[in-house]
């Protein structure tokens, strides 16, 4: 057999190579194209919700017996006071017993008063609080002062005891003038809820989350805050609360037309004016 020879060197050639080729390539999953990796979808971050600022007063942190951090005296001993049946236990702001010989010496005309001491002034706003009545033995009235420029200008949200009315007045260069007033019984010793909401020249007063009136008027524009009390009333007060509208809100303006089912009334047309009611700071000093 001549090819045989041949033949087995082919055939081992042949071997050889397919050896070769084997030992040399690469293993089939190497070849495997990559998959390619997802470019991760990004979350839009969520705007956040605006809050109105709220900025409230509840004295609760506030040493007994002494002037309410943050606020001050224009007249009387105002004080913190121990009270169990505060909203917001264990004190309210107020008077104590006292100030009677005051209130006769100045034929009634005596009102205690306390602002707070930052500077900043608001212009619309809702303002609310607690207040109590407390007897003394002339009166038990107490108010809200708002838009609080000095002792002789600012505008009172206030209610009568024993008189039994709630109304809104305008004080001006010393000048008293009451624009809206109307009959709501207060007791002694009952918290009542008190609410204004300012916006321009346009204030919606609220007794007990019930509308009482709105009325209009433009002559003070902006001012701080306070309280008030009439002769020796022993007035208490919580949880005074004052809640600033967002920034880019709509507001009212000064003349805006009353509310839908409020009476209108003319500013400061509503009502004779009341007695003089001076600012502390045109009274002689009370007596020791």
């Amino acid at each position: 057999m001549i090819g045989s020879p041949w033949r087995r060197v082919a055939a081992v050639a042949v071997i050889a190579m397919v050896a070769t080729l084997f030992l040399t390539s690469p293993p089939a999953h190497s070849q495997r194209r990559k998959k390619a990796t997802p470019t991760p979808t990004e979350t839009p971050t969520p705007t956040p919700t605006p809050t109105p600022e709220v900025i409230m007063w509840n004295f609760d942190r506030d040493k007994p017996h002494t002037v309410a951090a943050g606020w001050k005296a224009l007249l009387a001993d105002w004080q913190v006071i121990p009270d169990q049946s505060a909203p917001s236990q264990p004190n309210a702001y107020g008077l104590p017993p006292g100030r009677l010989l005051s209130s006769l010496l100045y034929m009634m005309e005596y009102y205690p008063m306390t602002v707070v001491t930052d500077p900043r002034e608001y212009s619309n706003f809702t303002l609310e609080l607690m207040f109590k009545a407390g007897g003394g033995r002339l009166n038990c009235s107490g108010g809200v002062l708002f838009r609080y420029v000095d002792e002789n200008n600012y505008y009172l949200l206030r209610a009568g005891c024993p008189s039994d009315f709630f109304g809104l007045v305008r004080v001006k260069d010393g000048q008293a003038n009451v624009l809206k007033e109307t009959v709501v019984p207060t007791d002694t010793g009952v918290w009542y809820k008190m609410r204004v909401v300012a916006q321009g020249g346009r204030f919606t007063c609220y007794s007990s989350d019930k509308l009482a009136f709105e009325v209009t008027d433009s002559k003070i524009a902006k001012g701080r805050v306070g309280l008030w009390a009439h002769a020796d009333s022993q007035a208490r007060f919580d949880n005074v609360t004052i809640t600033l509208p967002l920034a880019g809100a709509p507001q009212g303006e000064p003349g805006a037309a009353p509310a839908e089912g409020a009476a209108p009334t003319d500013e400061g047309a509503s009502g004779e004016a009341p007695p003089p009611m001076p600012g502390a700071g045109s009274l002689p000093p009370p007596p020791p």
